[in-house]
């Protein structure tokens, strides 16, 4: 007999056994033990401070349960979960497993460092190790009853032929995606349970979007939360991070006082008001439960979702929480890592919560500047417009519409009393007929113009042309655009050169990275401490023949019309690009306030660290 039948022969084997009276848990409580090479809190490994592992434990052993996804959050304990799991039936129910990561070094770094070192510690493992210690490697491991295999998402290729009862795939949302040549691992994977009537598949990760592999999982399944009795009106409770609060004091300087919020932070019951207490919080998780929440999956299935707002570490307190939320939140790209990591939530059900979520003034912003951006189209309308007020990085939307011709756009610069040299096209699409107008619409110049960026027109030397100051083109780069100013800045924008065959003459050409703008407009978005980002009652008022504004339900669409979605290369590392939801979503708008950014970041009326010193 071959290996594999010999496996499936000495699985069948242990069906007809008695069943073991000892829980999944006491057998990990009784067996397993944690080193410092693993964990800063050595010792036999225990649910006590961490109960709300135990339901997930004991589904290894449940027989109605064949798929379990745990959606949890960092610093919560859900890989030494799987760990203890999957000893438990190594040694009570052996039959051949697969252990599936984001790549191979990965896998076998976390087999190494963290999984033989718990077996090595553990007299009931070391029972299971063949006398033949070649036979024990660090991706795949052949115990005395059954085999376990590590295999790489960025290596499917390893996945053939390799039927296996217990599936186990670690951090999904990172694993590589299909491509033209290799199929999707996680799909291979769950196409080797096959072989096996009762197999089991185990999924976690922290999610990052809503359309991730974790969060649809989640989605799949009963969707189950952890509720803790309030110590106060005794009611169960889920925790959610909008209850958390703190005094949000500052320094004289400015700064925010951190010893202040860390020490004020408190979790209020969103049915008494109580002030709960961080050991208070962890006192009640010992008298915990799940509940579902979906009673239309599966029995079978099972999902659960779980925050770091319940994990007993010290970094996880509700002040550091407060801390790390606020620092999060001042710089572009970190809240995402706190919503996913630490709030277990997919990020774009968040973008979508906040869609709308700014300002809305008519009230006119002091000593503004008014900007006029225009996306050029080949079908009618022919132009989209925003129009915005800045000053010192504060903006408030004005108007934002259609018009039919540059005439039209050029009665609604007069309209809202913006300068000429205030009125970006974009020049994408069309190019000489946007060169052609925007001359028409400029004056000579003799003298170059020194940007408040430090930017300089027209470059050192000068030109033979005559040069024209006033419309300004513009054009995107997707793959990056960067500038060094005459004071050894760098900027995702820079000036160049454009010529109209109309008038032979020379003009600005403004060239900005299109990704890198998106980001800032992001940040924006979601406000800060310095900048507010806001819209007026649309739609505005207009009298210009040829012009129409757009109402509120129409500029919100545009907005939302691109997402940041994480794409893996090979190794399985994520990077977040943008994407448009799809090819007939409108996003004419959005791009209009794509350019506002670079024009605003030209003209100094945009400063932060996101316009400077970046390298996108």
């Amino acid at each position: 007999m071959t290996d594999l039948e010999l496996e499936i022969l000495e699985f069948r084997r242990q069906l007809w056994r008695p069943t073991p009276r000892q829980s999944v848990v006491e057998w990990a409580e009784t067996n397993l033990t944690l080193s410092q090479r693993q964990t800063e809190h050595p010792g036999p490994f225990s649910t006590a401070v961490r109960p709300y592992c135990r339901e997930p434990l004991e589904s290894w052993k449940d027989p109605a349960v064949s798929e379990v996804t745990l959606c949890w959050g960092s610093q919560t304990s859900k890989t030494t979960t799987l760990m203890a799991g999957l000893a438990w039936s190594i040694d009570v129910e052996p039959s051949p497993a697969l252990w599936l990561m984001p790549s191979e070094n990965l896998a076998r770094s976390f087999s190494k460092s963290r999984w033989l070192p718990m077996l090595e510690d553990s007299p009931a493992m070391i029972a299971r190790f063949p006398t033949d210690k070649d036979q024990i490697t660090n991706l795949e491991q052949q115990f005395d009853r059954c085999t376990l295999t590590f295999v790489g998402s960025n290596s499917p290729a390893n996945l053939a032929s390799r039927p296996v009862r217990i599936l186990v795939a670690d951090e999904v949302d990172k694993f590589a995606d299909a491509t033209a040549k290799e199929a999707d691992a996680l799909d291979l994977a769950e196409q080797r349970l096959k072989a096996f009537s009762s197999s089991k598949a185990f999924f976690t990760s922290t999610p990052t979007t809503s359309e991730g592999r974790i969060w649809q999982r989640y989605l799949r399944g009963d969707q189950r939360r952890y509720y803790i009795p309030c110590p106060y009106c005794r009611e169960h409770i889920k925790l959610e991070w909008r209850q958390v609060t703190w005094e949000n004091e500052k320094l004289e300087d400015g700064r925010p006082d951190w010893q202040r919020i860390r020490t004020t932070a408190h979790y209020v019951c969103q049915l008494c008001q109580g002030k709960i207490s961080d050991s208070q919080k962890v006192a009640g998780l010992r008298h915990g439960k799940w509940i579902s929440e979906n009673k239309a999956s599966l029995p079978s299935v099972r999902s659960y979702h779980l925050s770091s707002l319940y994990s007993p570490d010290r970094k996880c307190t509700w002040g550091n929480l407060a801390v790390a939320f606020l620092e999060a939140k001042s710089s572009m790209m970190g809240l995402q890592g706190f919503i996913n990591g630490m709030l277990a939530e997919p990020w774009e059900n968040q973008e979508t919560q906040q869609d709308r979520v700014e300002i809305v003034s008519d009230a006119g912003i002091p000593e503004a500047r008014r900007y006029l951006t225009a996306d050029v189209q080949a079908a009618a309308p022919f132009l989209w417009w925003v129009c915005r007020e800045w000053s010192k990085g504060n903006s408030r939307l004005v108007g934002a519409g259609h018009a039919d011709d540059f005439a039209a756009l050029r009665r609604i610069q007069l309209q809202y009393n913006v300068h000429d040299m205030d009125v970006g096209v974009d020049s994408g699409y069309n190019t000489q007929a946007v060169y052609d107008a925007c001359a028409e619409f400029s004056q000579s110049s003799g003298s170059p113009i020194n940007y408040p960026c430090g930017l300089r027109y027209p470059p050192e030397g000068g030109l033979r042309k005559p040069m024209l100051i006033g419309w300004l083109p513009m054009k995107g780069r997707e793959t990056g655009a960067r500038f060094t100013s005459k004071n050894g800045s760098i900027h995702p924008f820079g000036i160049t050169t454009s010529t109209s065959m109309r008038t032979d003459a020379v003009q600005p050409l403004l060239v900005f990275d299109t990704e890198h703008m998106r980001e800032v407009l992001q940040r924006l978005r979601k406000g800060t401490e310095t900048h507010q980002w806001s819209v007026c009652s649309l739609p505005a008022p207009l009298d210009a023949e040829g012009a129409f504004a757009s109402d509120s339900d129409t500029y919100w669409k545009h907005l939302d019309s691109h997402l940041l979605k994480p794409t893996a290369n090979r190794s399985g590392r994520i990077k977040h690009l943008w994407f448009k939801r799809n090819t007939r979503w409108p996003d004419h708008l959005h791009d209009c306030e794509i350019m506002q950014l670079a024009m605003v970041m030209l003209w100094g009326d945009l400063t932060s660290s996101t316009s400077e010193n970046s390298s996108g």
